[in-house]
């Protein structure tokens, strides 16, 4: 392993501790020296490679608003297929780093955390993808890919299913993902 790949490493360690600890106990509930503990590090290197804890904070929220960006990035068929398409990804990256299930309960944690500094949280907040799916909703209900009914109701549904699934997952990641017709059927037109 390079020098290099060796800082990489250290890093993601460093990112995939701090989350779960942060899930667990919470921003101001977990210390430094317990994130350094857990990653088997010296706190001296943990703030080498982040200065504070509010720093190491702040680039775990990015990367999870890069993370929510990703489903408009979605070349979909209809509208219904741009929920299956985000599906397919987001199934793929838990089978390769099942870590992205707790960064859905961390962004769902920032966002309604008052203990969160005021300038993360309002990262946090700038994507928000049930508003953001509401255009995908009421383009799949034009093209008769998707149900009738309220654009903004069905894409809470869709959304809170698709968490609730995340929050389970990081308990359990032993539990199989369900087949995504399963939860496109939340959405999906009936047709006779």
């Amino acid at each position: 392993m390079t020098r290099k790949e060796q800082k990489e490493f250290r890093r993601q360690q460093i990112f995939q501790t701090a989350l779960c600890l942060f899930v667990q106990q919470g921003y101001y509930g977990t210390k430094t020296s317990q994130i350094s503990k857990c990653a088997g590090i010296s706190e001296g290197l943990l703030f080498h490679y982040f200065p504070t804890k509010e720093n190491l904070l702040e680039e775990l929220v990015r990367f999870g608003v890069t993370g929510m960006q990703m489903p408009a990035q979605i070349d979909a068929a209809n509208g219904l297929d741009f929920f299956y398409q985000f599906l397919i990804l987001l199934f793929q990256f838990l089978k390769q780093n099942p870590f992205v299930a707790q960064m859905f309960i961390f962004m769902a944690h920032v966002v309604k955390s008052e203990d969160i500094p005021p300038h993360i949280r309002q990262m946090a907040v700038s994507v928000d993808p049930v508003q953001d799916s509401c255009r995908r909703i009421k383009e799949g209900q034009a093209d008769g890919s998707i149900r009738p009914g309220d654009p903004m109701a069905l894409s809470n549904l869709y959304w809170c299913c698709v968490h609730g699934l995340m929050e389970q997952y990081s308990l359990n990641p032993d539990i199989p993902l369900p087949n995504p017709e399963w939860i496109l059927d939340i959405l999906r037109a009936k047709t006779l």
